[in-house]
């Protein structure tokens, strides 16, 4: 049992901030004899479920525990009411639809995604993760969160910038959540890729709590004002949805099936042209 808790450990010891590692570093990091811990690397390595990378010393996550991981997607009933909404909603808006969920580390994870149908596009894999507070989706799933919870995520006030519209603080960041929680939506316009944006709408459980969040990403170029509007309508929507066949009860969710997804967006695409005037109001 006490060699089951060490090879826990030592896998948990990768994280986004800390990919690759070597020995030394696993074995002061959890007081672990340097001995006893090469011997688990060994036995993980000739599992696959870790990697030592030739000539640098350090390991890395291995195939077999990410193939693994990768089950959880094909047994999650998250996936299953996910998987059709966004499908319905690249195939509407033609730019990439994804799923992402929150770790206890500030970080999101991206589940599912359906890829851009133009040439211009940004690809990125599933499985990948990012600081949350720079995506659409992440800020989304931390507006579901109190100011103590980001403190607690984010004990700096200055954050990590990823592009030069990163959102630079954490008082920054609370402001920005406020309007998300009054809005529904999040949006972010390259504060995570240069020429990329995004606008996002939380997923909620049967019980009504946070478990992800879904977005429409785009290169900038093929953004305006409208668009931007239309968009953040739909994936609201989808969302909501999404939140209905995991058993989340709302009663402004006015749609309840993914064909009716098509007929609420022809509608909604009338209604933008009667009223072309309205703006939506976002930090570019």
């Amino acid at each position: 049992m006490r060699s089951l808790q060490k090879t826990i450990a030592i896998i948990n010891s990768f994280s986004p901030d800390k990919p690759e590692l070597t020995a030394s570093d696993i074995a002061s990091g959890l007081n672990i004899p340097r001995p006893t811990v090469y011997r688990i690397l060994s036995i993980l390595t000739k599992a696959g479920y870790l990697e030592k990378k030739a000539g640098k010393g350090t390991y890395v996550i291995g195939r077999t525990l990410y193939t693994v991981g990768s089950l959880y997607l094909t047994t999650t009933d998250l996936y299953h009411a996910a998987e059709p909404i966004i499908q319905v909603i690249n195939d509407i808006t033609g730019e990439v639809t994804n799923v992402a969920i929150l770790d206890d580390k500030g970080y999101i994870t991206m589940l599912l995604r359906e890829e851009s149908k133009y040439p211009l596009r940004h690809v990125v894999h599933v499985g990948s993760t990012s600081p949350a507070y720079a995506h659409a989706s992440g800020k989304a799933l931390l507006s579901a969160l109190t100011d103590e919870e980001i403190d607690q995520l984010y004990p700096e006030e200055k954050l990590k910038q990823l592009t030069s519209k990163t959102v630079a603080t954490r008082t920054e960041l609370k402001l920005e959540l406020e309007k998300i929680r009054n809005s529904g939506t999040a949006f972010n316009s390259e504060q995570a890729y240069d020429g990329v944006e995004a606008v996002a709408s939380v997923i909620r459980n049967a019980s009504g709590n946070a478990i992800a969040a879904t977005a429409i990403a785009a290169p900038v170029v093929r953004m305006n004002e409208e668009k931007r509007k239309r968009f953040a309508s739909l994936i609201k929507i989808g969302a909501g949805l999404i939140s209905y066949r995991l058993g989340y009860q709302d009663k402004t969710q006015p749609i309840h099936q993914v064909a009716d997804l098509y007929t609420w967006w022809q509608q909604h695409q009338q209604e933008a042209i009667l009223q072309p005037d309205v703006n939506v109001n976002i930090k570019i």
